[in-house]
């Protein structure tokens, strides 16, 4: 009984961990400012929320846009659509939020 237990528990992490990142988030929307992290020639861009959450930035690959453009919007409020990777939460030039890919991207008045 014991055992099957802790079989039956293994077996729905590892069913978890296999389904992609979109899954677990889903889509949603953040809105607020490019911030550019890091010096030259080791920059990246990063996001700020209106309601203070950080996350790196990556594009979709099936993204009309490149990761220029977006960095080209400094300055501008922007609403950002798109998903956390939940597989990068934390590595080299991660923000303490994760990374959200973004599919697509508004400027705000």
């Amino acid at each position: 009984m014991r055992k099957s237990f802790f079989s039956a528990i293994a077996l729905a992490v590892i069913a978890l961990a296999s389904f992609p990142a979109a899954a677990f988030g889903g889509k949603k929307s953040i809105t607020g400012h490019i911030q550019i992290y890091g010096n030259a020639p080791f920059t990246f861009v990063g996001f700020v929320t209106e309601s203070g959450e950080k996350y790196s930035l990556d594009i979709a690959p099936e993204a009309e846009f490149t990761i220029q453009d977006i960095k080209n919007e400094q300055g501008n409020r922007l609403k950002l659509t798109g998903f956390v990777n939940e597989k990068e939460l934390l590595g080299f030039q991660t923000l303490e939020n994760g990374r959200f890919v973004v599919m697509k991207y508004k400027i705000l008045k």
